[in-house]
């Protein structure tokens, strides 16, 4: 988690969901995620700790997140993505 101020990406009112942005190989990766159910509100800074988040993130929607639509598209999502990498390992 990070405990430092980090540049936010969509301006001051930004909405839900995850936003990352790495503007080239040497920029520095920044990323904020806010869930809709109010329990999940993070952002950071760093290649290690983006990765981190995101991971965090997509668990949090998969396997905690209060509301069961966000739950099951995020299952449908997970899914989609096992598949994907499947496919690759076959080739």
């Amino acid at each position: 988690m990070s405990t430092g101020i980090v540049p936010t990406i969509g301006g001051r009112r930004p909405g839900f969901g995850l936003r990352v942005r790495k503007d080239g190989n040497k920029a520095l990766a920044v990323a904020d995620a806010d869930c809709r159910c109010g329990t999940f509100s993070e952002a950071a800074s760093g290649d290690f700790e983006v990765e981190s988040l995101v991971a965090r993130y997509t668990r949090h929607r998969r396997d905690e997140c209060p509301i069961p639509e966000i739950r099951a598209a995020a299952a449908r999502h997970y899914a989609a993505l096992q598949q994907s990498h499947s496919k690759r390992r076959r080739k």
